[in-house]
């Protein structure tokens, strides 16, 4: 069957019930991703989520014989790239064999799930708008559930001090090398895709009409959730990247205002634009982190000259020219990525695990180093699985997203806003390990099957 026809017929899809059920564990399963002594829960969903989903992807098989099914080959590829550096091009079978039995399950397990989801909530659409509305939302639900969960604990903490009660610690913020800590990029990565979809629902009610509506006011309490999440967590990769898609917000909407050659459009266009500006410019000149951060660049790239970086527990970080020690962070994350970058010419197939391989390499040219991570995902992933791995990966990715934005409805929405979000927060953010390889395959696979078919589903709750 040819693609032409192929897209004339309907996509088979499980019946409603069992939709909302793959949805709720979808739910569950990003609301606690990140959050310790939650692995039998998690493991839970993805199985169940996973065997519900075989029959979906084994009913609509000839939908992955269509171009658009490129991202999902390209996961699958992956999967086989993996496979094959662990029986050929191994630097460690046991510590592979670990992640191959660990990660890779999951993720392969979990891109099953979000294949066979993204398919049902397709077929749902065509068949059952209406039920598909109630999908939706519970999916909306998880996007939100681990920022929900980050403010019980801001308020479950409070209370607890204010009132002198006892409180579980799971339910309150830890600090680190606690059982229950969570490290302030697990909110990055879990948080951020709510704010790019909230920006992405609020832009698709404006072009409707109905910015002015209580469905507004749901998405951006959601954004100020999320922000000062950020602010809270004094995360500024959280901060930069939620000023890079609140531009991206505010570009598309001064767009449409210029379009209609309407001087009082345009007006409103350039005053909303003003407001993340501003925010930004008081946090750049509030912070001394960024104001430095270009003079700190041109030392911390000289890695040879200066080899602090190589120990940051016991090295301080150098001075400059006018005697000025230079800001530890700036330092330590361009030194460290200058470092990944020689090593990844080095070693273009990679050293063949998820986690720490920056260290591993690290230690066969600088022996006396101590070094675990490049604190970029993206770097940390092709010193991992090489520049194969890379390609495959963030490949499937952008091909994903890509389509997404000649989509329509959600699958535009999660894709273009949500997934991009997970694409860009990896160039900054130590993200290349544990449970955020799961995820972002995960996501890959649900926006790339959401993707299979072209669909004119309308943007309605």
């Amino acid at each position: 069957m040819n693609s032409a026809k192929l897209l004339d017929q309907p996509i088979y899809s499980p019946p409603s019930p069992l939709i909302f059920l793959q949805c709720s564990l979808f739910a569950i399963l990003f609301g606690i991703w990140v959050l310790p002594e939650t692995i039998l829960v998690r493991h839970l969903c993805l199985f169940i989520g996973g065997l519900i989903s075989l029959h979906t992807i084994f009913r609509n098989w000839p939908f992955f014989a269509v171009k658009r099914a490129l991202p999902i080959w390209g996961i699958i590829a992956l999967m086989i790239w993996v496979s094959f550096h662990l029986v050929f091009l191994s630097n460690d079978v046991d510590a592979q064999w670990l992640e191959y039995g660990t990660i890779w399950k999951r993720s392969a397990i979990g891109f099953i799930f979000a294949s066979g989801l993204g398919l049902a909530l397709s077929g749902q659409t065509q068949s059952e708008p209406q039920k598909a509305r109630i999908s939706v939302r519970i999916l909306f639900a998880g996007f939100a559930l681990p920022t929900l969960i980050f403010w019980l604990k801001i308020c479950v903490g409070f209370m607890a001090q204010r009132y002198g009660l006892e409180a579980p610690a799971f339910l309150m913020l830890q600090v680190e090398s606690t059982k229950f800590f969570v490290h302030k990029s697990a909110y990055v990565f879990f948080c951020l895709p709510l704010y790019a979809i909230s920006l992405g629902c609020l832009y698709q009610l404006y072009l409707q009409s109905k910015l002015m509506s209580y469905q507004s006011l749901i998405y951006i309490a959601c954004i100020f959730a999320v922000l000062l999440n950020f602010i809270v967590e004094k995360d500024r990769n959280g901060e930069i990247y939620a000023f890079f898609l609140t531009l991206c917000f505010c570009a598309l909407l001064l767009k449409d205002q210029i379009k209609t050659l309407s001087y009082q459009k345009i007006l409103l266009g350039c005053l909303i634009t003003a407001v993340p500006v501003i925010g930004a410019l008081y946090q750049f000149r509030n912070n001394p982190q960024w104001n430095s951060i270009i003079s700190d660049a041109k030392i911390a790239v000289q890695i040879d000259q200066y080899n602090n970086w190589q120990d940051q527990a016991t090295l301080k970080p150098p001075k400059d020219a006018q005697g000025r020690q230079i800001s530890g962070t700036n330092y330590e994350r361009i030194a460290w990525g200058t470092a990944a970058l020689r090593l990844i010419s080095q070693n273009s197939l990679g050293f063949g695990l998820v986690e720490r391989s920056f260290g591993r390499l690290g230690a066969k040219v600088w022996p006396e180093a101590k070094l675990h991570q490049s604190h970029s995902g993206w770097l940390d992933f092709t010193l991992g699985l090489g520049l194969p791995g890379l390609f495959l990966l963030l490949g499937a990715g952008v091909l994903a997203w890509h389509q997404a934005l000649s989509s329509s409805g959600w699958a535009k929405i999660i894709g273009g806003w949500g997934l991009a979000s997970i694409l860009l927060m990896m160039f900054t953010t130590e993200l290349s390990q544990k449970v955020y390889i799961d995820a972002m395959i995960f996501m890959i696979g649900l926006v790339g099957s959401l993707n299979l078919k072209e669909r004119g589903d309308s943007f309605n709750h």
